[in-house]
């Protein structure tokens, strides 16, 4: 008998073997290095338009996960995690667009044990993964995707993480359902912080209409007129323009907030609106509350300006951070000199 004949099927075995071993260890699959990228989720994408609500969930590690669920509603997106609160709608969209359009690139490991070093452990099993989860209106899940590690230096990594915006790169993610893991092209956000997610906004009206500014109170009441486009104090302007910069930190109840001490600036414009800021100072953070009036001879479309900015403003307290002091407790001399 041809002893070398029965082995030889017996070594590629072997070979073929070892082979799929190193290959499972390594944490990588065999792959068509030609088949062009595929939408990972295209059963969510042809659904798109029946998205009602979008979780966010931010793996911490030892520190646990922080959730954030997002509602669509008639006038817009809502953040349950502040009290309906509204929620930031170009930053939900964009991310709704993201996970529709992730290009999956190569398969990579389905092996469990390998998922913790491609940051793709689920948030409530000490891992760092980022989950997104998306719902119709009845509930029934549309997506499931855990975004891991990016594919680039932790220095770029760390800056994308910062931004809102995020550009086009490539990281690991998985199906929450599969073991399955991918590297993936797209511009999922994976900003944690509630900042990112809150509507940014604040009252604003037509800034060539603003002729007062009016700060403080009793014996510390100052103001400041503009004629002509120009301001009767010459620090007015530099503080419009960061002012006009500011975004929240935070949110929360007005009820929850002590206002007794709060210091009041209202901004004044000649087709008979005002908007009146109460902020009031702690160590670290300035908590601020908005009303909005109409003179007494407002036309009916200011009068309905001011309630629609109370209808949205009032009731709520907006946290920015105590660097703003300057600017939300400014004192006469911040705009002399």
């Amino acid at each position: 008998m041809d002893m070398t004949r029965l082995l030889r099927p017996l070594a590629l075995l072997t070979a073929t073997s070892l082979f799929l071993a190193l290959t499972a260890l390594l944490g990588e699959r065999p792959v068509n290095a030609a088949a062009p990228p595929q939408v990972l989720l295209a059963d969510y994408a042809a659904r798109l338009d029946q998205t009602a609500t979008l979780e966010v969930t931010h793996g911490r590690g030892l520190s646990g996960a922080r959730r954030l669920l997002m509602r669509r509603t008639d006038s817009g997106w809502t953040l349950d995690e502040r009290w309906d609160y509204p929620a930031n709608d170009e930053l939900v969209n964009e991310t709704l667009l993201a996970l529709a359009d992730l290009k999956a690139l190569e398969a990579r490991t389905a092996q469990m044990d390998w998922h913790r070093s491609l940051g793709l452990v689920v948030p409530e099993d000490l891992g760092a993964a980022v989950r997104f989860r998306v719902s119709d209106g009845a509930g029934r899940e549309m997506a499931a995707l855990l975004l891991g590690k990016e594919q680039q230096s932790e220095s770029e990594a760390t800056q994308e993480v910062k931004n809102y915006g995020p550009e086009l790169r490539q990281f690991y993610v998985r199906r929450e359902d599969s073991t399955q893991s991918w590297l993936a092209r797209g511009r999922l956000p994976r900003n944690p912080d509630i900042a990112a997610w809150i509507d940014p906004r604040l009252p604003r009206h037509d800034g060539d209409k603003l002729q007062e500014l009016r700060f403080g109170s009793g014996d510390e009441a100052f103001s400041m007129q503009r004629v002509g486009g120009v301001w009767s104090m010459g620090g007015a302007q530099d503080w419009l323009e960061r002012f006009n910069a500011l975004r929240p930190d935070d949110v929360a109840r007005a009820e929850a907030i002590d206002f007794a001490t709060a210091r009041p600036f209202t901004l004044i414009y000649e087709d008979g609106l005002s908007v009146t800021y109460e902020n009031v100072g702690a160590a670290t953070v300035i908590w601020s509350r908005m009303e909005a009036r109409a003179a007494t001879n407002a036309t009916p479309e200011i009068r309905a300006l001011a309630a629609q900015l109370n209808a949205r403003f009032m009731g709520w307290a907006l946290r920015f951070s105590a660097e703003r002091t300057p600017l939300l407790l400014p004192a006469k001399r911040d705009f002399e000199g």
